[in-house]
């Protein structure tokens, strides 16, 4: 299987290849990922050609059910491991370390305090070095000056109407600073920073940071 077609996604949307230019030569072969919010497995599919191992974290045992197929169909089936869960019920409990977390297109679906608690423990769970791949949609900064007056917004503003995958729910943006303040106020260094337009239209803000030792 190509690795830059998996499961119907071009290996480029949502600027991946930029991630992984930046982010595969600092990964080596054998070492761990952990993705939060795997769905159907297409965004670690470079990672899983590389040699990583990868264990991927979602409650819908669909995706996963056709992930498990797909990289037992692409002869990655040996580097995977699937976790039926939560995803912050997963983080509470977890006593893993890991070189790689990724959270990509999944704080979206999390209210704030949420997404910034799966943030700050997944920043605990790396080994020294370790790093994280986060890609949230972006809004500007008039947008986000009524968004920073609640740690939990859900009001019309801060939410938008939401259908994919057959599913619904709210989408929740992140202004480009809050996310690299945040995870810089814990010690992580930005590797890599950018804003990227998505195939729907939307702006999304992709970061690379690392924990030093």
């Amino acid at each position: 299987m190509d690795n830059r077609v998996f499961d119907g996604y071009p290996y480029g949307e949502l600027g991946y290849p930029e991630m992984h230019q930046h982010l595969l030569p600092l990964l080596e072969a054998g070492q761990s990922a952990l993705d939060l919010g795997f769905g159907t497995g297409h965004t670690c599919s470079p990672l899983a050609f590389a040699g990583l191992k990868i264990v991927g974290v979602d409650r819908n045992d669909g995706w996963l059910q056709y992930a498990e197929e797909a990289y037992f169909e692409a002869g990655l089936g040996g580097q995977l491991t699937l976790v039926s869960a939560d995803a912050l019920e997963y983080m509470r409990a977890n006593q893993t370390k890991f070189n790689l977390v990724i959270m990509s297109d999944f704080l979206m679906f999390q209210v704030k305090t949420a997404g910034k608690e799966l943030i700050r423990l997944a920043y605990d769970t790396l080994l020294p070095n370790g790093l994280i791949w986060i890609t949230t949609l972006s809004t500007g900064d008039e947008f986000y000056s009524r968004m920073s007056q609640s740690q939990e917004p859900i009001d019309a503003d801060t939410f938008m109407s939401y259908s994919h995958c057959g599913g619904s729910g709210p989408v929740c943006f992140y202004h480009p600073l809050e996310i690299e303040t945040y995870l810089q106020s814990m010690g992580a260094k930005i590797i890599f920073q950018t804003e990227t337009e998505n195939t729907a239209g939307g702006v999304v803000n992709i970061v690379l940071v690392q924990k030093l030792s």
